[in-house]
């Protein structure tokens, strides 16, 4: 079977899980990868030995506007993605031109991820959902992250026996800078990791670190991402032990960040699943995450992380003042989040159970 993996992003989590997803699934099937000559991974892909083929995509968001405009454009890359014969294409992140680019193929059977079956609150948001529920309309499968997505899509019109569950996988791609620079851990200080934008719930972890420092008063915290942080200036003002990197982080310099951190909290009042579980998992560093999406699937409560409901800065406060006391619990669970993530949702796993979706494409087509 020839797979035909797209994947057009500039930068951001598709990068390492589309890069990983390809470099599983070459050994189990013949893989080529179309991808931006626009992207941060480009390095990667271009020294990875699979066969590549690299698409001018865009730089801005007037560019990316005026690209889905131009059919000739999305209709010859098309065709040169037929011309390389394949069997079944696979998108592990739907891009602006996806719905487009399946339109011009449409003989090809599809397997598509829906990363955010519930649209997050905000336009690009919504406009990045509408994208990925008409690609998955037109797809023969569609991928979801956590059971509870299932019943979301089938009422939104995707066929219940089209729809297959892959959990976020855990990151082994940064295995290889793990150990260049050794960071020391520092006693209580809370990560907060990733794009910032209103639905990460940053400015409720704020409030709580406020109440969690009347407690612990070396209670530190460290706010790492790129975003508009406008909105939360007041806040970080009128606190103590808060330090602030906004900026895009290249890829060495996650593991020392992820390294020095205590407590990994993913606060976010809406989600699918959490790419920051991941990496948490893969540094083995300990969770307080919400109960929203599908990330109640990636953590159990007092098992694998602490849970708590969206939206209450008092909740959040007392599950780090319960990681902070009990210094067993916090360890263990990290222990336990790492080991799970590791024995079920590796690459190996889950590059299998996108064959198999594969596969069920491929004998839809057929019949």
């Amino acid at each position: 079977m020839r797979i035909g993996l797209i994947y057009l992003g500039k930068h951001g989590p598709g990068g390492p899980i589309s890069f990983e997803l390809a470099t599983h699934l070459c050994r189990k099937a013949d893989l080529f990868a179309v991808v931006s000559k626009n992207g941060d991974y480009i390095g990667a892909w271009r020294s990875s030995g699979l066969k590549v083929i690299e698409v001018a995509t865009f730089n801005t968001k007037l560019q990316a506007a005026v690209s889905c405009l131009s059919s000739t454009r999305i209709r010859n890359l098309g065709r040169e993605i037929s011309s390389m014969n394949p069997d079944v294409l696979l998108y592990p992140m739907v891009h602006p031109w996806t719905p487009a680019l399946q339109k011009h193929l449409p003989g090809v059977p599809v397997v598509t991820t829906v990363h955010d079956p519930a649209s997050h609150p905000g336009l690009v948001h919504r406009l990045s959902s509408l994208w990925e529920r008409r690609s998955a309309q037109m797809a023969s499968r569609c991928v979801v992250l956590g059971q509870t997505f299932v019943e979301v899509m089938a009422a939104r019109g995707i066929a219940k026996e089209k729809i297959d569950v892959i959990p976020h996988a855990v990151f082994s791609f940064y295995d290889s800078f793990k150990y260049e620079a050794p960071v020391s851990r520092v006693p209580r200080t809370l990560l907060f990791f990733g794009r910032i934008t209103e639905y990460k719930g940053l400015e409720v972890l704020l409030q709580a670190f406020r109440i969690a420092q009347t407690r612990c008063p070396d209670l530190r915290l460290k706010i790492v991402g790129e975003g508009d942080m406008r909105t939360y200036r007041q806040l970080i003002d009128s606190a103590q032990n808060i330090t602030v990197t906004n900026t895009w982080v290249a890829d060495p310099e996650v593991p020392g960040i992820f390294q020095s951190a205590d407590i990994v909290m993913v606060p976010y009042t809406s989600a699918s699943q959490s790419g920051v579980i991941a990496l948490a998992a893969s540094f083995g560093r300990p969770v307080i995450a919400t109960r929203v999406g599908a990330i109640p699937e990636q953590i159990r409560d007092r098992e694998t992380g602490l849970l708590v409901e969206p939206g209450s800065a008092e909740a959040l406060a007392s599950a780090i003042d319960l990681f902070i006391e009990n210094n067993q619990l916090r360890e263990e669970t990290a222990r336990r989040l790492s080991v799970e993530m590791r024995t079920k949702c590796n690459w190996q796993t889950t590059s299998d159970a996108y064959l198999e979706s594969c596969r069920r494409a491929v004998l839809r087509a057929s019949n």
